[in-house]
């Protein structure tokens, strides 16, 4: 599965600021926006959604498949042989108001720096049992921010 989690937040947080998640259909959008990278089946748009949030948040068959139904109908997908849902024209269009594809693609500095601090806020929040598995990743981590910090320093002084 394509680890899309930095385009997505980007997208969402593009989508919370025209204030239309909750009261628009949030799910929805989210799905299409999704299905926008490629045909998906519904387990595999859970899986998306599920890892996009780091496990806050995972949707209930119960609302994925009405939703993809409710979808087709409208005809803003359409299911392929294969089970899995493709977006149409339609629905291009109708997740083209909240513009895809005009956020800041992940990998500048930028988007890499907003990205380690969100992880570092989440890790932050975890309680230490959830962490101490970690300790020698989070050592290397640290180990490794130690360089950047002394190259800064040493850039600095020149």
């Amino acid at each position: 599965m394509n680890d899309n989690r930095a385009e997505m937040r980007a997208f969402m947080k593009k989508f919370n600021r025209v204030g239309l998640f909750r009261g628009y259909g949030g799910l929805r959008i989210i799905v299409l926006r999704l299905l926008s990278e490629g045909p998906k089946n519904g387990a595999e748009l859970m899986d998306a959604i599920d890892m996009m949030t780091h496990g806050h948040w995972r949707p209930s068959p119960g609302s994925i498949y009405p939703l993809l139904s409710k979808a087709a109908e409208d005809k803003l997908i359409v299911k392929k042989d294969d089970g899995r849902y493709e977006l149409t024209e339609a629905g291009s269009e109708e997740i083209s108001m909240f513009g895809i594809g005009e956020y800041e693609k992940p990998g500048t500095v930028d988007s890499i720096l907003r990205d380690i601090d969100s992880n570092l806020s989440y890790l932050e929040d975890l309680p230490c049992e959830k962490l101490e598995q970690y300790g020698k990743t989070l050592e290397n981590i640290q180990v490794k921010l130690g360089r950047i910090e002394k190259k800064l320093h040493s850039f600095s002084e020149e």
